[in-house]
């Protein structure tokens, strides 16, 4: 066998031994990744244990990709039953709907899928930070484990919607930009991955954007053909699709989403954000002044995804999920800007400076997101049986498949009747925005043609309760009054949520 050069030459080279802090260190990581693993286990454990929704919107999505792999299609018309609004790309339901007609279950197919892309980000995210900060492994690893650690992300990298694999397909095109800068991967893979991106979830098109401004400081010549490539492939797909549904599918992703906004939603997710993951940013903040123009992408990534975080929180029906893409980047960012700052090297060293002072940031983070973590599963197993309760006393008066039912929670519409008639909120939003005619269902309320009416409060005194907003509301006001005058409460049964069920069934001359 050959030996090296040196080796021949009788020079022999002695490895340093890691320090005592460093050693300290990397035991912390490895106990911090360890629980972040068994945080990752916990939650999808659960998800695979529970029968019921983990959110209100599981139930509606899983809803979708029933009716549509029992042949009902995805893209309704507004204006006619089901009253029902497919919100979404048609990737993850097609997705579910293949797996529902193979036989699993579709809150277990659509929870696989999610905790899949879940694996798939982290991964793609090491991807990046190995591109990036290939000098610096204890950056890698802490960056990584930022984002492996977060509450947030596992909690809706476990649950059935859609969030979590749009987010993939953007992590996926911007490491693709990345192999491709360095001459190791196709450009045009990249914007396949911004096209699954934009299918999956409208919003997921910060990784797109970067893509193309990056291009066009870059490289305007290749930009001036990838980018009018990519938006030729998205509109020749948006165009088939609305072909295919006769109209429905744009008045399903494009119109029927322009909610309108309440403010409140937006100061009530930043302060969830700023309590969970402010450390992030306020690391990335301080490592700003090192970016180099090497690792500015990454930088520029989180910019964008923050700016479309702030256009898109504020709007009625947003939750924390919306956060997900935007948290993550300043993960991945946070570990460059901690490998450019030579921030390791530094508190290996113990020297005493401020960019040292990073190190209560970056260990906050990791332990309030994984105690979150916790109480996160926690949380759900104690909810799993109040929703089987729940779901158990609505079976009487919903399992029926001759009676026509309106209203009740997504969760136990799916489990008992298997499709809807009207989904109520995003009805009553279209109604009060003029988009939806109301008279059909008015009249259908009128006549008593509902066997069934389910409220979440006691219609029957004409007060509604101080708790309402837009969110919450059942139906529109015309035809809660046609609910009070024409049907009569038959039962107030316990719920998961607020006051319960309340059931109202016609009243019989």
């Amino acid at each position: 066998m050959l030996s090296p050069p040196a080796a021949r030459a009788g020079v022999e080279f002695a490895i340093p031994e890691p320090s005592t802090r460093e050693r300290g260190i990397a035991r912390v990581f490895h106990v911090a990744c360890l629980l972040a693993g068994l945080g990752v286990v916990a939650l999808f454990a659960v998800a695979l244990w529970a029968r019921n929704g983990l959110t209100p919107v599981e139930g509606i999505v899983g809803l979708h990709a029933h009716m549509m792999a029992q042949g009902e299609g995805l893209y309704h018309p507004l204006n006619q039953y089901p009253y029902t609004v497919a919100a979404y790309g048609p990737i993850y339901y097609s997705l579910c709907a293949a797996l529902d007609r193979l036989g699993v279950p579709v809150y277990l197919a659509a929870r696989s899928i999610s905790f899949v892309a879940l694996l798939g980000s982290l991964w793609f995210c090491w991807r990046i930070l190995v591109r990036l900060v290939p000098q610096d492994r204890s950056a890698r690893t802490a960056g990584l484990l930022l984002a492996a650690s977060t509450a947030n992300l596992l909690y809706w990298g476990t649950v059935g919607q859609v969030d979590m694999l749009a987010v993939c397909f953007s992590l996926a095109a911007f490491s693709t930009y990345l192999d491709w800068r360095a001459g190791s991967s196709s450009l045009w893979l990249a914007g396949l991955f911004v096209v699954l991106a934009v299918f999956t979830k409208q919003t997921a098109i910060s990784s797109g954007a970067v893509i193309s401004l990056l291009l066009l400081r870059e490289d305007r010549r290749t930009a001036l053909r990838w980018i009018p490539a990519v938006a030729l492939a998205g509109g020749a797909i948006a165009a088939t699709l609305q072909v295919a549904t006769q109209g429905a599918y744009l008045e399903n992703a494009l119109f029927a989403n322009l909610n309108p906004f309440a403010w409140g939603k937006l100061a009530d997710q930043a302060q969830y954000f700023l309590l969970t993951s402010g450390g992030l940013l306020l690391i990335v903040v301080c490592c700003l002044p090192a970016v180099t123009r090497a690792s500015s992408p990454v930088f520029l990534y989180a910019g964008v995804s923050l700016a479309v975080w702030l256009l898109t929180a504020p709007k009625v029906g947003s939750d924390l999920n919306y956060q997900l893409e935007m948290t993550l980047l300043l993960a991945v960012a946070a570990g460059v800007g901690l490998g450019q700052t030579g921030f390791f090297p530094a508190v290996f060293a113990n020297r005493r400076n401020a960019i040292t002072l990073l190190q209560i940031p970056l260990a906050l983070h990791i332990a309030l997101n994984l105690t979150l973590t916790a109480r996160n599963a926690a949380e759900r197993v104690v909810f799993e049986s109040a929703k089987t309760a729940e779901i158990e006393s609505l079976r009487p008066y919903m399992a029926s498949p001759h009676r026509r039912v309106l209203g009740g929670s997504y969760d136990a519409t799916l489990q008992l009747r298997g499709r809807i008639e009207v989904e109520t909120l995003i009805y009553t939003l279209l109604v009060e925005a003029g988009r939806i005619d109301p008279g059909p269902v008015q009249r259908d309320l009128e006549s008593g043609r509902f066997d069934t009416v389910i409220l979440p409060f006691d219609i029957s005194g004409g007060q509604t309760p101080t708790w309402l907003n837009a969110e919450l509301t059942p139906l529109p006001k015309a035809q809660l009054e046609a609910v009070r005058t024409r049907y009569r409460l038959v039962k107030h049964l316990d719920g998961a949520f607020l006051n319960g069920n309340y059931i109202y069934e016609p009243i019989r001359n």
